[in-house]
């Protein structure tokens, strides 16, 4: 009687504590989720209940708080391919495990907003190029390599190369507060870096002219940007999303005592202390 009494009370508690997480006997298996961007965790929560991928709201906010909270789910589109329970439909979402097929795709230093876009071909069937190139922050897309699943859409992919680049750019945080310079000043500043020299040195070198021209009132006047020559100051903003090392080149550049450069027909970059021997260089080094 007493073990009979026993396994009852462990059946009661397993429905009550386990029950609760075990997925619905109704699950999507082989749909689509979409979880939006900026979901709050308790709509989210409500919202997968009602799709009826988890069985309680209550037991995917407590895991999902216990992985780290609302502020690390990862939007997109998730497929349900077979029941899962609520423990792994949270951890999923918390790592982006869309189980859907990935595309490697290389971002190179200096590619544009536009060249980006360019990148996501015909695989990527719900990315909107029109959309991303719109709404796209020009200079804050971290150039990387990722796995990016083939169910990308335009939004999804802002907030993976912003949210890289926050990650690469928080080491140097004090740095750029230490320089006296907005965050967006020393990305500008390292896009025309990108755009104008090729090495680490030839940036650094490049950054301490830029940066004095800038101090004397006299317009930049580098060839990847045409207002420079025109107006005096940086750019209203980035001309193309820059790596680690024009960055750093920004905020750490090297002394010199030149206030112009150019690279030559050689491919190598040339100084100047003055514009009469900036003249000069033109001559010897860019003359047919």
């Amino acid at each position: 009687m007493l073990r009979t009494y026993i396994l009852f009370l462990g059946l009661v508690l397993f429905i009550i504590c386990f029950f609760p997480t075990t997925p619905p006997f109704s699950f999507p298996s082989g749909s689509f989720v979409t979880i939006p961007e900026g979901a709050g965790l308790y709509t989210l929560a409500e919202s997968l209940k009602q799709d009826r991928v988890i069985r309680s709201s209550f037991w995917f906010r407590v895991v999902a708080i216990v992985l780290g909270g609302e502020r690390d789910m990862k939007a997109g589109r998730y497929l349900m391919s077979r029941p899962q329970n609520v423990f792994v439909i949270a951890w999923r979402v918390f790592h982006g495990d869309y189980d859907i097929e990935t595309v490697r795709l290389t971002i190179p230093e200096g590619f544009t907003v536009k060249k980006i876009s360019a990148l996501f071909d015909e695989r990527f069937t719900f990315f909107d190029h029109a959309d991303f190139v719109t709404r796209a922050p020009e200079g804050f897309l971290f150039p990387d390599t990722y796995f990016i699943p083939v169910t990308a859409t335009a939004s999804s992919t802002i907030k993976l190369l912003v949210d890289n680049f926050t990650r690469k750019i928080f080491p140097t945080i004090s740095d750029i507060e230490f320089s006296g310079k907005t965050l967006k000043e020393i990305i500008t500043m390292a896009s025309l870096l990108e755009a104008e020299a090729k090495t680490k040195e030839e940036r650094e070198k490049a950054s301490d002219i830029l940066w004095k021209r800038l101090k004397l009132g006299m317009p930049l006047q580098v060839d990847s940007e045409t207002g420079t020559y025109e107006f005096v100051g940086l750019p209203e903003n980035p001309i193309n999303n820059p790596g680690l090392v024009s960055i750093e080149a920004a905020l750490h550049p090297t002394a010199t005592p030149y206030l112009y450069f150019l690279t030559g027909n050689d491919g190598n970059m040339h100084y100047a202390k003055t514009f009469n021997e900036h003249k000069e260089n033109i001559v010897k080094y860019l003359s047919p």
